[in-house]
């Protein structure tokens, strides 16, 4: 079972709807008014990371506006220090190339586990 725990949490926005399905640490962005999507483009700005898993046209928890939080649910190799963008199945990755959106910072990488700052 994936896992995202908001260690020291930013704002947690309950508002809209979704626009398709989304699960758990997936990052969305602002589809249309009040509007949500996953977000698997690295050069799109991003909005939050979901709480949880939400179906298409329900109302999402999104973690925005900072924070730090330790999750399963990323792409990819990751290490401390490495800026963090979204990756085409809308999960943390690293690999920052010229025009993609850094949303995240690693804090560090253990056992699987990925604990880092958002930037959004």
């Amino acid at each position: 079972m994936s896992f995202l725990n908001a260690d020291h949490p930013g704002l947690a926005y309950g508002d809209g709807a979704m626009s398709g399905a989304g699960a758990l640490g997936q990052v969305v962005k602002v589809a249309g008014n009040d509007l949500f999507a996953v977000n698997t483009d690295p050069t799109a700005r991003s909005f939050g990371i979901l709480r949880k898993d939400y179906a298409d046209g329900k109302m999402p928890g999104i973690w925005c506006r900072g924070g730090v939080y330790t999750t399963d649910v990323f792409e990819g190799t990751i290490a401390a220090g490495n800026p963090l963008k979204v990756s085409a199945n809308g999960k943390l990755t690293a690999g920052v190339a010229e025009g993609d959106l850094v949303i995240a910072e690693a804090i560090s990488v253990v056992g699987g586990v990925l604990k880092f700052k958002l930037l959004l």
